[in-house]
């Protein structure tokens, strides 16, 4: 009899003779679970094993024997998890949370909170997906991303927005900006323990100054030179006095190298973070903490992800929750500036002053109907909860109106052929390289703009990068979001925050504008 069944058995036996103690027969047993007395007697045995149950049989027919249900069915079913847990067996855990026709989801829920893992510091957080491929070139989903900065190193990280040393423990530049020389640590490994050299550094920003979407934020990096095994001389065809905050982005980390290639394995892939990936299966994604690492270790042992689909139609991008050992009192934390929501027109025709006002008070809920069109309209927005709800805004808009073709797409991809895209620009850490990278990467700038003014913005994001001060060439930038507002061109429609809720019991929460918390500095009280 597989697990599942017996729990489902027990939860019978439960409810005709727990909880405690009862005296009964082995026929009563029997006709409690509809089945023969021998059968009975060996569904007993197994139970008694599980020490779910005690059974004291009284010898002689007819004699009333002992029954002691220990435990809740719900409690057993967490025993049970445990162990398959334990063992690997992940897809074990999510259908015996569905004994008994339960909802798989609710109890998961329950499971994460009331679970203990003796003394092992886990933190344990629900989520509505599976985790995507954590190559750095090619993860573009905010988790993914997040994850990738507890796997990889760079050259530098942001610490709400200070640039620190990582792979790199310094780096200076010439009067223009343009030659960079970054002095390596020395002994650094890989969670497989094998040694960073400083050709892997060299091939990953090679290879990612060559990558279809990245290569437009990166192409003024002209060569990469080893100067010595723990120094290297970056080039630039154009100063950029923030390249220190660029080489601190995701897309940057550090992997393994062989022969000219990169080594890195789509399930798991190994990297010389803070954080090395146990398990990563459709069910469960866990961090384990990285003893190894160079910096400063994580405090807690790993971070679990628990994976169903079901968590995802209340869950809004702007929200996530951490579940500890047993419900208690939580808080929030938060951080009011991870990125915006926009809207983009591609159409002239829609950019008329009425017609784009019209569509914006319809984004913000202050009108429904947009009589003003009266040609098709086409439009993609993101794979969000919160492009979704734009969407539908819009949808319900122009329900009146013929041909009108709606299309969901992942975060950076860019349809050319519709007339409005909602999307969001993402902070990650630095504002002012987020910015660089939304201008960057959205490729379809020249078929927006006229060519002189598409050299205009190519002129401004030059500015920016030559600018020393970080204010002002965050300025630079902002003052492009103002123009291309003016022109209805690009229209913010509001900001983006990020919140967690946590027990009091998990210490070390600071919301970065990441979107999530750095997981090594969180720590669990003990009381």
């Amino acid at each position: 009899m597989n697990n599942k069944k017996k729990l489902e058995t027990y939860e019978l036996l439960f409810k005709y003779f727990g909880p405690g103690e009862s005296e009964t027969t082995l026929a009563d047993v029997a006709a409690a679970l509809g089945c023969t007395s021998r059968h009975a007697r060996t569904l007993l045995q197994q139970m008694s094993a599980l020490e779910w149950l005690v059974w004291q049989p009284e010898p002689g027919r007819g004699k009333r024997s002992l029954l002691v249900c220990n435990q809740e069915p719900i409690n057993a079913c967490y025993q049970l998890m445990g162990d398959a847990l334990e063992a690997g067996k992940h897809e074990s855990v999510f259908k015996l949370a569905g004994f008994n026709d339960r909802h798989v989801s609710s109890e998961l829920k329950k499971y994460l909170i009331s679970s203990t893992q003796h003394n092992s510091q886990a933190i344990r957080i629900p989520f509505h997906r599976e985790i995507k491929t954590l190559h750095p070139h090619y993860a573009l989903d905010r988790t993914e991303r997040h994850l990738i900065l507890h796997v990889f190193q760079r050259l530098t990280e942001d610490d709400f927005g200070e640039i620190k040393p990582s792979l790199a423990h310094h780096w200076e530049s010439d009067e223009e900006g343009i030659n960079w020389t970054f002095y390596l640590q020395s002994g650094v490994q890989y969670q497989d323990q094998t040694p960073m050299k400083v050709e892997d550094i060299v091939l990953s920003l090679l290879v990612l100054i060559n990558n279809p979407y990245w290569r437009s934020l990166y192409e003024h990096i002209e060569s990469i030179d080893v100067l010595s095994p723990e120094s290297i001389r970056i080039s630039l065809s154009r100063p950029d006095w923030h390249l220190p905050a660029l080489l601190g982005r995701s897309e940057t980390s550090i992997m393994p190298s062989q022969y000219g290639r990169l080594i890195i394995n789509p399930e798991a892939p190994v990297g010389s973070g803070s954080f090395m990936i146990d398990i990563a299966s459709s069910r469960l994604f866990r961090l384990k903490r990285n003893n190894n690492y160079s910096g400063k270790n994580a405090l807690i042992d790993s971070i679990e992800l628990w994976i169903h689909p079901d968590w995802a139609k209340d869950k809004l991008c702007s929200e996530g929750s951490f579940f500890l050992d047993q419900p208690e009192q939580v808080y929030t934390a938060a951080c009011n500036d991870v990125g915006y929501f926009y809207m983009m027109i591609k159409k002239p025709q829609l950019r008329e002053r009425i017609v784009s006002k019209a569509i914006i008070d319809v984004l913000q809920e202050k009108r429904l109907i947009l009589g003003e069109i009266y040609y098709p309209v086409t439009f993609s927005y993101d794979d969000n909860n919160e492009c979704r709800y734009y969407a539908q805004l819009l949808n319900q808009a122009l329900a009146n109106h013929q041909h009108v073709i709606s299309t969901c797409v992942s975060f950076g991809e860019q349809q050319k052929e519709t007339d409005i895209s909602l999307g969001g620009i993402r902070i990650e850490g630095c504002s002012l390289t987020s910015l660089l990278a939304f201008f960057y990467t959205y490729s379809l700038w020249p078929q927006i703009l006229s060519p002189p003014l598409y050299q205009k913005l190519l002129a401004l994001l030059h500015q920016a990068q030559a600018t020393q001060d970080k204010q002002q060439a965050e300025g630079v930038l902002r003052s492009i979001l103002t123009w291309l507002s003016g022109d209805r061109i690009l229209t913010m429609i509001r900001q983006e925050s990020f919140k967690l809720t946590a027990p009091l019991k998990i210490q070390g929460i600071r919301v970065n504008n990441v979107g999530w918390c750095d997981f090594s500095k969180l720590w669990v009280k003990s009381h």
